[in-house]
């Protein structure tokens, strides 16, 4: 069994087949900004939290661009930290956007680059020797006068170094600016896209280095770089690098020209899509048909915590867990893994006061009305399903009664259609969900295989 989410596949003849975050307008949005940027060089930041989507979201820019007819070069970042300069890895993926036929354009120019990306590397080691040893790597001990002439001599030294790293930097941009000038040879577009992922999840020392190589040795016309960044955790690596009393936005602004928000996705839509992926939609569908419930239910609870979608992807990881493991032996209903499962994930008090009852129904509601908090929740019908768990789970049999005759009142007397409705539904819900008492032996192992689910880390 397979117990990882299929990535969300961005096909290139149809980027948004699988757009199950409905971002084709912003991603149109976004590839129009670059598509437009004229002959000047561009770097456009990306910016939203770990586990949103921006991946997803960068690979239909780059796909509409491609087929637009842009060139564009994909660069992971934190896949390629483990190499000692950033320069390294991002020739190596521009020669492999590039066609390599022996004599074509873009295979000649390339050749140029690397050669003069060697010489970069080459000189930028030689002179972080000579700075990190004064320039005294050869210094025999015991004569003062030799140590002034060897001063003097490392100054020259690391000032001819500096000049020659210059040089070589000043070939490299001359020869990129001629990989891209060939673009419009090749029959592309004249803008050539660079995306880079995940930089924000580098080691600190690489990040600030790829962004320095972006600012010194790619700026060149019809070049546009897109990043995709968390710019939070991006200003925590800055501080990490140049200290906290660095303004890091500051600093940042260094590089980025442009900075685009990535709107918060609807958690609704990505939980569906995730639980098709996850090959668990006809057991929940067999399960009294209660899938939209659940969703929506997954969808409640993940708003009201504020949940990234790496986080709700676990959650519905460990339904699969916990589905497989418990089989349908068990009787607990979907709507009550569904509820402990994201409790177990995000406040493991409540699970534990919920799964082994020791907490109240009436407090367990006011816990999460004031979750909500502005959420407009009331008369929804994940809100009617939480509460009708609740009212099952925690309340007691005099409670529940009470509460079922209030229900009746309303359904009879209340005039208001709104509040007809809502009874009746949650009475509905609560017959529904109810098991008897042997079934709370069943609650206890589920919870249990919950607990251990948890343990299991992505």
């Amino acid at each position: 069994m397979n117990y990882r989410i299929r990535a969300t596949e961005v096909p290139d003849d149809d980027p948004f087949r699988h757009d199950a975050l409905n971002r084709k307008q912003i991603v149109e949005f976004v590839a129009g900004v670059v598509s437009d940027t004229g002959d000047q060089p561009l770097v456009l930041a990306i910016d939203s939290p770990y586990g949103t989507g921006k991946s997803v979201f960068v690979d239909m820019v780059g796909k509409v661009l491609q087929k637009r007819n842009f060139q564009t070069v994909y660069f992971n970042a934190w896949k390629a930290d483990h190499v000692s300069d950033p320069l390294i890895a991002m020739v190596a993926a521009l020669d492999e956007a590039f066609p390599k036929a022996e004599g074509s354009i873009a295979g000649i120019g390339m050749k140029e680059v690397k050669k003069f990306a060697t010489a970069v590397l080459k000189r930028t080691a030689i002179l972080g020797v000579k700075l990190g040893t004064g320039g005294l790597v050869d210094l025999p001990d015991g004569i003062e006068g030799a140590v002034v002439d060897a001063a003097t001599d490392a100054t020259n030294d690391l000032i001819e170094e500096f000049a020659k790293e210059e040089q070589a930097a000043k070939c490299f941009r001359a020869e990129v600016e001629k990989v891209v000038a060939s673009l419009p040879k090749m029959q592309k577009e004249p803008t050539l896209v660079f995306f880079i992922d995940e930089l924000d999840r580098c080691r600190p020392d690489f990040a600030m280095s790829l962004l320095e190589r972006i600012k010194h040795m790619f700026d060149v016309p019809n070049l546009a770089f897109v990043l995709s960044i968390d710019k939070k955790q991006l200003e925590a690596v800055t501080a990490a690098v140049y200290g906290e009393k660095i303004d890091a936005a500051e600093y940042l602004r260094k590089f980025i020209d442009l900075e685009f928000g990535l709107p918060a996705p609807s958690r609704i839509k990505f939980i569906n899509n995730a639980i098709n992926h996850a090959g668990i939609a006809d057991k929940l569908q067999g399960r009294r048909n209660e899938r939209d419930t659940i969703v929506r239910l997954l969808g409640l609870l993940a708003d009201i915590y504020d949940m990234r979608l790496r986080a709700i992807e676990r959650c519905i990881i460990r339904l699969k867990l916990v589905l497989a493991a418990t089989g349908d032996q068990e009787r607990l209903e979907t709507i009550h893994l569904g509820l402990l499962i994201v409790l177990r994930s995000v406040d493991k008090e409540m699970f534990d006061k919920i799964a082994f009852r020791k907490i109240g129904y009436v407090n367990a509601m006011n816990y999460f009305r004031e979750r909500a908090g502005v959420y407009d929740i009331a008369d929804s019908v994940e809100w009617n399903a939480l509460e009708a768990v609740l009212i099952v789970e925690l309340a007691g049999p005099d409670e529940k009664r009470t509460l079922r005759d209030q229900h009746i009142a309303i359904i009879n007397n209340d005039t208001s259609p709104a509040a007809r409705n809502k009874a009746q539904h949650l009475l509905s819900l609560t017959d529904s969900y109810s098991m008897p008492s042997a079934d709370r032996k069943s609650m206890l192992r589920v919870a249990a295989a919950i607990d251990i689910a948890a343990d299991i880390r992505d």
